[in-house]
């Protein structure tokens, strides 16, 4: 098949991509691993940040600045203030597309405060309001013409001589390789956050997927080792609370009772503080308590919900006991200010993107905008670029090795338990790249991520069904997720410092002098990584040239 634009990805990013890429005329394809509504962003319940209206209190001018304080000094300004000033335009049009917000009776949209804010300006749909916004989003993409082609597990980067010219996917209701031409690319596949398994508010499929293809495609990534743990989620299994709870005014409390911290913080240092509470011997909960039934029945009804059905807790009488887990990967694909990459023609949005606006952590309520503003820019940016080039023939080299690598997954003879590698790398994961780490517990983590780099050759199909192979798919999610993961312990472990949601106990302050700067990871070759920092690599060309021109001079 050829397609103008194809569209890895189906949360809000995506969906925005492709229907601004097929409003200038484009032939448009979503190709996505399962079902749409289970996207990060279907999952993103608190709201989306916009000044809405501007007042004494309020202005874009503190988005903008609220937004640069929570990055903790590592930022691309430009792109902040960009996002900021359209987010007004933003929350128009998706009312103009149906999405309804919570307004009062005379029609003004209600807004909450969400952590790291100086004012309320989170626009919501009660606590559901990422799934109010991909449902809505779905049906714009159907009725424009847009191809949504679900159950397509994306494998690799097609190229010729260099140049993009397509990608190969696991068609998975029967396992075959297929290819699919393009013109342009635009990768929004989500992060990588779900590779803490046991430990994260994402699915299993949150594996890095778009992100490893991009590596093995020797794209340049950025700033992995910043991975947002979200500091309320439940005890039992990890599922979201939403921050719209404490934004409603919900309290964080110990076994006593007493409240200890301060619940609108940034999420980073809410984190850390949590996590030392429970390290101290303590229990931490969420209270609901003081709350009137009504509002939590229409404001808070999904996290009702949930705390009933995950952990048979009745939050207006009993305290819900919570525990940080990873929640957000704000590193990933190296992009432009456009969102371009590194290969022509290919462009990344929503959370496998870098676009710098989030730095080292993320504001809540910022990651539904950046995701609609920058899905917006690269589905303008890839149309632009159809008009200007011819498709590329695809190697069917590629495609060969594809075939050959599903086949022996599957024929192969399995000697380990997937779910078993699965689990036991999120264990460690949490417990070594966690809220807290150093040198000690990112060496013991690299070594136990090598160790399973090694072993993965020897993970087979127990069943040899072609149809629906649900174990295929979670083989290939756990290779992706271990080159990951490499690469977010390596960039952990050159960070000598810490900043934002990297927080190193061994290097416990922060370091402009050499880390101000982002990190980039290639890969040279399988499993050989090469992280460089630009303000390193100056700092050391300066002393060089100091050296030479301290002997000139004498």
């Amino acid at each position: 098949m050829l397609y103008d634009v194809i569209v890895v990805g189906s949360g809000i990013a995506g969906l925005f991509s492709a229907l601004y890429a097929k409003k200038t005329g484009c032939s448009v394809a979503i190709l996505t691993k399962s079902n749409p509504f289970r996207s990060n962003s279907a999952v993103a319940s608190g709201g989306i940040n916009a000044v809405i209206n501007i007042n004494e209190y309020d202005s874009i001018l503190h988005h903008i600045n609220d937004t640069i304080a929570g990055s903790d000094g590592l930022v691309n300004e430009k792109n902040i203030s960009d996002m900021c000033h359209d987010a007004p335009d933003i929350i128009e049009e998706l009312r103009e597309m149906g999405v309804g917000f919570d307004a009062d009776n005379c029609g003004k949209l209600k807004q909450r405060p969400f952590g790291g804010t100086s004012a309320k300006r989170t626009c919501y749909i009660a606590d559901r309001t990422g799934s109010a916004i991909v449902q809505k989003l779905l049906m714009e993409c159907r009725n424009a013409g847009v191809h949504i082609l679900s159950n397509h597990q994306f494998l690799s980067i097609a190229k010729y001589k260099e140049k993009l010219s397509g990608v190969t996917v696991l068609r998975r209701r029967d396992s075959q390789v297929i290819a699919f031409a393009c013109k342009s690319l635009v990768l929004a596949g989500g992060g990588y956050a779900g590779i803490y398994r046991g430990h994260s508010t994402n699915s299993q499929e949150s594996s890095g997927d778009i992100i490893a293809a991009a590596l093995r495609a020797k794209m340049k990534l950025s700033n992995m080792e910043f991975v947002q743990f979200h500091p309320t989620t439940l005890v039992t299994n990890g599922a979201l609370v939403s921050e719209a709870a404490r934004g409603e005014g919900a309290y964080l409390v110990d076994e006593t009772g007493e409240r200890f911290t301060d619940e609108l913080q940034t999420r980073d240092k809410l984190s850390r503080e949590i996590t030392e509470h429970i390290i101290n011997g303590h229990k931490v909960y969420l209270d609901f308590r003081h709350l009137s039934p009504e509002l939590i029945e229409t404001k808070l009804p999904s996290t009702q919900k949930m705390a009933l059905n995950s952990a048979g807790i009745d939050v207006t009488k009993e305290l819900l006991e919570v525990t940080p887990s990873a929640h957000y990967s704000i590193g990933g694909i190296w992009t432009r200010g456009d969102t371009s990459t590194d290969i022509p023609g290919i462009f990344a949005c929503g959370e496998c993107a870098v676009t710098g606006v989030h730095g080292a952590n993320r504001l809540g309520g910022n990651s539904l905008l950046e995701g609609i503003y920058f899905g917006r820019l690269a589905g303008s940016e890839a149309a632009k670029r159809v008009k200007r080039h011819d498709f590329l023939p695809i190697d069917y080299a590629v495609i060969s090795k594809e075939l050959r690598r599903i086949d022996l997954i599957i024929d192969g003879e399995s000697h380990f338990n997937i779910n078993a590698m699965r689990k036991n790398l999120g264990e460690t994961l949490f417990k070594k790249v966690g809220v807290f780490r150093d040198e000690s517990t990112l060496v013991d983590a690299y070594e136990y991520a090598s160790y399973l780099f090694k072993k993965q050759y020897g993970l087979h199909c127990v069943n040899k069904d072609r149809e629906n192979n649900v174990e295929l798919s979670s083989i290939l999610e756990f290779k992706n997720a271990l080159y990951i993961a490499e690469a977010m312990i390596l960039s952990a472990l050159k960070r000598e410092e810490s900043r934002g949601v990297h927080y190193r106990n061994d290097f416990p302050s922060r370091d402009d002098e050499k880390f101000s700067s982002p990190s980039y990871v290639k890969l040279l070759d399988e499993n050989l990584f090469e992280i460089t920092f630009e303000n390193v690599a100056l700092d050391d060309l300066w002393h060089r040239f100091k050296k030479v021109f301290t002997k000139l001079k004498g």
